[in-house]
């Protein structure tokens, strides 16, 4: 079954934004570090003379020791599945796996939290276009909350055709 984000074309930047919001202790010894992700992504569809924004959240629990190479691999497929479940489309989800991956590894190292549980919340923010517009005029929408924004409302006088990702970081 093709997913609506199948048809859509990546435009300007995508940021990924990740947040450690907590280290946690566990009461029992754990074998990797977990790490608790909330997952959000706005996806800004353009389409004619307006937007049409989807809000999509979700969470997953992965455990992966960076230097583990092939559980570091599961984990990026369970994380894509999840992205692509979010509406994401799949030309940006192995880059952002990748970006999460290494953010969540770079908080494991900096704040010395080798097998506790960190709560972490990704953003992800991006603008596609449909290249197989099925839904019609009547504003109907199958795959996500949406609202309409007036196309004057934001910067889309810049959209380039192209498919160009900037990893944004905090």
């Amino acid at each position: 079954m093709a997913l609506a984000s199948d048809y859509w074309k990546v435009v300007l930047d995508t940021c990924c934004h990740t947040y450690l919001e907590a280290i946690i202790e566990p009461e029992t010894p754990l074998l990797r570090t977990m790490f608790l992700m909330d997952l959000n992504a706005t996806i800004r569809r353009l389409h004619s003379n307006n937007v049409r924004i989807s809000e999509n959240q979700d969470s997953i629990e992965l455990q992966f020791n960076p230097n583990d190479n092939f559980l570091r691999e599961l984990q990026g497929v369970a994380l894509s599945k999840k992205l692509q479940e979010l509406q994401v489309p799949i030309e940006e989800s192995e880059s952002l796996v990748d970006t999460i991956l290494y953010r969540a590894s770079e908080f494991e190292w900096k704040y010395q939290a080798s097998r506790k549980i960190l709560r972490m919340r990704v953003e992800v923010d991006l603008y596609v276009i449909d290249d197989d517009d099925t839904d019609g005029a009547d504003g109907a929408c199958d795959y996500g909350v949406y609202r309409v924004v007036p196309e004057s409302t934001l910067p889309v006088e810049n959209v380039r055709t192209t498919a160009k990702v900037a990893r944004c970081h905090l």
